[in-house]
């Protein structure tokens, strides 16, 4: 039986939550999907580009740009680019090894494995040899043959036996006594402190995330530079309204109370936005009928 994928994509299931980067804004603009907390603000932020949420393993994928995405790049003219990690390369097939070097390689091994075993028996024959000729000196000849006249002359009994060497008279033969000298002790290294890492600032938030029309949602930032001078907005669709300006207080946390009202605040998704010094950073939440 045929199947309409296109029926059974939007009956039954959530859109994913789909976000196009603004690089004129500075902010993410949500194309699709229910509400939710847009990705962090992308390595490359002078250039469109939309991500989506992965369900299955919850991370946030690039990919193509969306309508919102096209939409902002016939506006700019080619003012702005997409990111060169959106664009899918092809790799490189590995050259392959010719099996000639491994040839080559065992060819050279076997030699040498057959030269040191045709050596080896000459070796420990030449090693034997030269071990078994004999140390000591050889016995004079006994009958007819000549001996060494000064091997049989005999003693003079007029000789005097010369004394004996004092060996207490040469100095040289004294023993020699060395006094160690101590060994010098290295003196410890100090082990350093490891580095303590910096406090991480708690996550901007909202409250309530989803609320009536008339409700008043309580936005937190945190971690923005102190005593910079800050503007906010808030996003519904493709129009952004200004909000409010000012300055950071000393802690770093600004505090916004945003009122809500029939006339200008619709029921849809809305993002609010801060700018401060180099930081931007943005909440969502969401008006009901």
């Amino acid at each position: 039986m045929p199947v309409n994928l296109g029926v059974m994509a939007e009956v039954g299931r959530q859109e994913t939550p789909t976000f196009t980067w603004n690089p004129v804004e500075q902010m993410w603009v949500q194309e699709k999907g229910g509400a939710a907390k847009p990705p962090p603000a992308p390595h490359d932020i002078h250039a469109i580009q939309t991500w989506f949420l992965d369900p299955d393993v919850n991370e946030w994928i690039q990919t193509v740009l969306g309508p919102m995405g096209r939409q902002l790049a016939v506006q700019w003219k080619g003012a702005y680019r997409v990111p060169e990690t959106a664009v899918v390369r092809k790799s490189k097939a590995r050259p392959k090894r010719s099996p000639l070097v491994f040839i080559v390689a065992a060819a050279v091994l076997v030699g040498l494995i057959g030269g040191v075993a045709v050596a080896a028996p000459g070796l420990m024959g030449s090693a034997a040899n030269s071990s078994a000729a004999p140390s000591t000196p050889r016995p004079p000849a006994a009958n007819g043959g000549t001996p060494n006249p000064a091997a049989t002359a005999a003693p003079d009994p007029g000789a005097s036996v010369a004394p004996s060497a004092d060996p207490s008279a040469d100095p040289t033969s004294a023993p020699v006594f060395t006094t160690p000298r101590p060994a010098t002790a290295r003196p410890a290294t100090a082990t350093p402190k490891p580095a303590t890492p910096a406090p991480t600032p708690p996550p901007d938030f909202v409250t309530p995330q989803v609320g009536a029309v008339g409700a008043i949602f309580h936005i937190t930032f945190t971690g923005l530079p102190a005593a910079a001078p800050y503007r906010t907005s808030y996003t519904r669709g493709s129009v952004v309204t200004g909000y409010t300006t000012g300055e950071v207080p000393s802690n770093g946390v600004a505090v916004f109370d945003l009122r809500t009202s029939a006339g200008s605040f619709p029921p849809d998704t809305y993002f609010f936005t801060i700018r401060a010094g180099n930081a931007v950073k943005t909440v969502t939440f969401r008006v009901t009928g």
